[in-house]
């Protein structure tokens, strides 16, 4: 198959323009008591899905808003879609949301992309080829392209740790207990409300740390390939292997990961 970048890149410029257009216009519904999901949700899931079907119609889908299923997560070709991250802060404005899309192949995720279109960035990687920034400029017409690496902090107490917890949620008091306990071994800490600006942070160098709490597949898949092709690593909280199925994820440049997998102490 030859390089999944440019059809991943194409499908997040397309999509993020869409969101742009209508994030001010777009109308929300609750999916839950404290999570949305806008008409733009399945605008952009659209303009994706389609491309796929188009290109690749033989291949699953696994998209948030779309029915799925979990044994798809482990086909021989699946797309694995967040067609909008970061939906709260979407509808209320917040210019920290996000797309992601991943290709896996039997479990592995072997391409994958993330957007922060309102910032003209993009983040793309293949497995075995390194992760990548293209960024807008020159009046949105050219990219300019950078490796990525994670950072090089070598001591948890000088690390910035970027986060989703889930306080509202029934295991509210559980992420809340885990947060005290990592807040006292590092400089600081940051809940973004979405989980690709925490991944591609990750990625990009900009934190040394991140904990996800609660993730879903379609949160974390681009996000965990881009971090290791960066140079990062990527497991469960307490530290054992993560799979596209584990409901939550610990990453960071490697260096301190056993030192925040220590400060955590993470029970499941």
């Amino acid at each position: 198959m030859d390089s999944l970048r440019p059809f991943i890149l194409d499908m997040l410029v397309k999509s993020g323009d869409l969101l742009i257009e209508r994030q001010m216009d777009a109308h929300a519904r609750n999916k839950s008591a404290h999570d949305l999901v806008t008409d733009a949700d399945t605008a952009s899931e659209k303009i994706i899905i389609d491309a796929i079907r188009e290109k690749f119609p033989a291949h699953k889908i696994y998209s948030e808003e779309s029915p799925r299923s979990h044994d798809d997560l482990f086909a021989p070709d699946v797309w694995i879609i967040d067609p909008l991250d970061g939906t709260n802060n979407y509808a209320y404005g917040f210019p920290i949301w996000g797309i992601s899309i991943a290709y896996a192949k039997n479990g592995r995720v072997m391409a994958g992309g993330i957007a922060y279109p309102l910032q003209g960035i993009y983040l793309l990687a293949e497995k075995g080829a390194g992760a990548w920034e293209l960024k807008k400029e020159e009046g949105m017409k050219k990219m300019k392209i950078r490796r990525l690496h994670v950072s090089s902090r070598t001591e948890l107490s000088k690390a910035m740790i970027v986060l989703c917890a889930h306080l509202t949620s029934e295991n509210g008091d559980k992420h809340l207990a885990g947060i005290r306990r990592v807040a006292k071994h590092v400089f600081n800490l940051r809940n973004l409300g979405s989980a690709v600006f925490n991944l591609g942070f990750l990625a990009s160098g900009l934190a040394d740390g991140c904990i996800e709490f609660k993730l879903q597949p379609y949160d974390g898949a681009a996000g965990a390939l881009l971090i290791e092709e960066a140079g990062g690593q990527v497991s469960r909280l307490d530290g054992k292997d993560w799979k596209l199925d584990a409901p939550d994820m610990l990453c960071s440049n490697k260096v301190i990961h056993e030192q925040l997998v220590k400060a955590l102490e993470w029970k499941r």
